[in-house]
């Protein structure tokens, strides 16, 4: 069996940026070109597709792929490859059924939980973002891109909780002015 690593980064995958237009700012513009998910590393049908950009061959592939083996060990591969694609093209329902598809299926895996991560942040939660991220840095495989990821998640994180503090404060200051 062959390998193929190969991490993508948003900005290479310019659909996986397109966020719903209540979270998007300049703030998730940035941090988001900056994440990364990752095809799976081995070499199974529709990955070299999915890498090349194209997603709708690759997810065909993938899917008649996966519909054809019930091993759990190989279906892995698989989902990881169909939720990198199905971010990348935006269709977050199908994406959210294999990024959890493929957290749930074998043996746990960085790559998986990376990926579902990187999901969890597009739909804006952070928290469950950030919880996949330590699950993903807890496993001995690419450490340098979940920690990368694991920053940058954290920091919004709490530039999202310091935007939620002044905006109490400033209710607050308006409520006791209004007295």
């Amino acid at each position: 069996m062959k390998t193929a690593i190969k991490s993508f980064s948003p900005a290479l995958l310019a659909m996986l940026m397109i966020m719903p237009v209540s979270q998007a700012s300049a703030t998730d513009a940035t941090a988001g070109s900056q994440l990364k998910v990752k095809t799976s590393v081995a070499e199974v049908i529709g990955v070299r597709e999915i890498e090349s950009g194209k997603f709708e061959l690759g997810i065909r592939k993938s899917e008649a792929a996966l519909a054809k083996t019930s091993t759990s060990s190989l279906r892995k591969p698989l989902l990881d490859n169909l939720c990198v694609a199905h971010l990348a093209i935006n269709n977050m329902q199908q994406a959210n059924q294999y990024c959890q598809a493929a957290v749930n299926t074998g043996k746990a895996s960085a790559i998986s939980y990376n990926n579902r991560a990187v999901m969890h942040h597009i739909l804006g939660n952070l928290e469950a973002s950030i919880e996949d991220l330590e699950a993903a840095s807890k496993l001995s495989f690419f450490q340098n891109m979940v920690a990368g990821n694991l920053k940058i998640v954290s920091q919004k994180n709490i530039l999202s909780m310091n935007d939620n503090l002044k905006t109490e404060d400033d209710l607050s200051l308006m409520a006791t002015t209004n007295r």
